[in-house]
């Protein structure tokens, strides 16, 4: 039996938050308006820690608020700004797979294009049996019965790098596109990497006259991180991993 202080148990509400992954926060590129996805042009940061939301508040503009969650990282910052300057420890901080998620928020399809790559899956290492071309995987997911990118960085702010590590989660085929070459960058620093995440401005007009204009998140490698800033940094607080683009 875990052993509690009885003072606590009095008034649980005093008692420090347990939080059950190691990351503080999460950068998005999106949020719930009205139950419809809406992109954003400056980066949300969600975490549960109110020491870290008064960080990045501080940090990269806007001010730590409620917003609706079932998970730990119940406050959120609208940010100011767009690019943030980032430490990635190495190109293993930048995983990739393609997944359709079920009604319980877990991942029923997990491949890497080819194979099925869940090792719990008993599909594991068996064709994927996913389109071939883009064009028809985008369809797929589109309609909902295909899985689309996912796509992940784990990250220290290189304005605060002691302060924990971060993670982006993303469904973009623009990004998946950009790996390999995120990859050998990262690579070619062989170690932690100073690097810029951003929302790149895409804008053109299809053959249809329709005009399109979406933004979506760059990772662009400068070079090796200042060697103060050691990699691993501990934690100040934890949350509860979430798949959820928004």
């Amino acid at each position: 039996m875990a052993r509690t202080l009885r003072i606590l148990d009095a008034d649980p509400e005093s008692r420090p938050k347990v939080y059950s992954s190691d990351f503080v926060g999460r950068f998005r590129a999106g949020m719930q308006l009205n139950n419809r996805p809406v992109s954003l042009s400056e980066w949300r940061i969600t975490t549960g820690d109110p020491d870290v939301a008064q960080a990045v508040a501080g940090l990269f503009g806007g001010k730590p608020e409620k917003w609706e969650t079932t998970k730990d990282d119940s406050l959120q910052v609208l940010t100011d700004v767009d690019a943030v300057k980032v430490i990635v420890d190495n190109a293993d901080a930048v995983s990739f797979r393609m997944a359709l998620f079920g009604m319980t928020g877990k991942p029923i399809h997990a491949c890497d294009g080819v194979e099925f790559i869940d090792t719990e899956d008993p599909r594991y290492g068996q064709p994927c049996g996913c389109p071939t071309s883009l064009q028809e995987r985008k369809a797929a997911a589109k309609a909902g019965h295909g899985p689309k990118p996912d796509g992940r960085i784990v990250f220290r702010l290189a304005d605060d790098p002691e302060r924990g590590k971060f993670r982006l989660v993303t469904s973009s085929w623009e990004f998946m596109k950009a790996i390999e070459g995120v990859w050998r960058d990262l690579e070619a620093v062989g170690g932690p990497a100073l690097a810029t995440l951003k929302l790149e401005l895409v804008e053109f007009t299809t053959k249809s006259g329709i005009d399109v204009r979406y933004r979506k998140p760059v990772l662009q490698v400068h070079g090796p991180a200042p060697a103060d800033d050691a990699p691993g940094a501990p934690s100040l607080s934890k949350f509860e991993s979430d798949d959820a683009p928004f």
